[in-house]
């Protein structure tokens, strides 16, 4: 691609429309080409029918995809008032081919033909492991596409001046770790963290845009604005009602990180942030663990936990939330 010759792509929400009919548009190639999976000889028609089609409706999508990003970024510095003078320009056929792992699409999407036979190896029948193979095949699609969106996006952003850098937008639904990231300011050098199917999208931003959206992006925004019925399936019920209690989101999700909670006595604690950095000097009783930093002896409860210990004092729940390090 030598310039962008389409009308500029001025608003997030559209930047958004256009790239979710880009991937719905690669999905559903995808679902019609697995439809032709022979169980009588599905290893010659995943080689011969099937993967063909599938990598040739992802490269088309990141095609797409890649194109959109100069587009985008024209019209955000339009937005600005600032004028346009890259360094280079982005070529969107040099996104073509590859997943984000390094790998050809072709292999990547083998990974859910094998899913297909290791369930029909194991006995399950046709039906479900088709849709087990279906159900990997369609992720690897949608997240290889939208991967391709905010890679170009990075890159095209890296050569326009007056790109600070890029804000995470995030779309409900979406999970507590995606919404606990919303409106962050991101340099180049960062990359975007996300989880397979995610369609958070990245904003480039110029400095007085990026300030200019103070807190009405913040992960409190977005919770105050959904629903409570979305935010106990976003955060957990627990969770949830602990941040409507005015505990901190961050601090509520970060204590449920991999591998940081644990069970004891059938109560609910985690080792998140116990360490004298943390909140160990506010829980008490500090002593050395072996790691570079004295750790708290005192149990930290999750969150949840507390709500559900506590139950409907809402003034205990808050001197609880508060005690433990969820309120600020």
């Amino acid at each position: 691609m030598t310039a962008p010759t389409a009308p500029a792509v001025t608003t997030d929400a559209e930047y958004y429309r256009a790239q979710q009919r880009i991937v719905r548009a690669a999905v559903d190639q995808a679902q019609t080409a697995w439809a032709q999976l022979d169980p009588r000889a599905p290893s010659a028609s995943w080689t011969e029918e099937i993967r063909p089609q599938v990598v040739a409706a992802v490269e088309e999508a990141q095609q797409e995809s890649a194109a959109l990003a100069p587009l985008y970024i024209a019209g955000t510095l339009l937005a600005a008032g600032a004028v346009s003078a890259p360094l280079a320009l982005l070529v969107a056929s040099a996104f073509i081919g590859l997943a984000a792992n390094g790998l050809f699409l072709g292999g990547l999407m083998d990974f859910a033909f094998g899913y297909y036979r290791r369930a029909r190896a194991a006995d399950v029948p046709e039906t479900e492991a088709r849709a087990l193979g279906l159900a990997r095949l369609l992720t690897y699609v949608s997240t290889e596409t939208a991967d391709t969106a905010r890679l170009a996006l990075h890159v095209g952003s890296v050569v326009e001046p007056d790109i600070a850098g890029y804000e995470r937008v995030v779309h409900l639904p979406a999970c507590g770790r995606c919404i606990l990231l919303s409106g962050r300011l991101y340099r180049y050098s960062a990359g975007f963290l996300r989880h397979p199917r995610c369609d958070c999208s990245m904003r480039p931003v110029t400095s007085e845009q990026w300030r200019e959206g103070g807190k009405s992006r913040s992960p409190q925004a977005l919770f105050d604005g959904m629903t409570r019925a979305h935010q106990d399936h976003a955060f957990g019920k627990g969770e949830a009602a602990a941040i409507r209690a005015g505990a901190d989101i961050g601090r509520v999700v970060n204590a449920r990180r991999r591998g940081q909670v644990y069970v004891a006595g059938g109560f609910e604690f985690t080792r998140e942030a116990i360490t004298s950095r943390g909140v160990g000097r506010q829980l008490g009783e500090l002593g050395k663990s072996g790691g570079r930093y004295r750790r708290s002896r005192v149990p930290r409860p999750t969150a949840a936990q507390l709500v559900n210990a506590v139950g409907e004092d809402q003034a205990e729940l808050i001197r609880q939330l508060r005690r433990f390090g969820y309120i600020r």
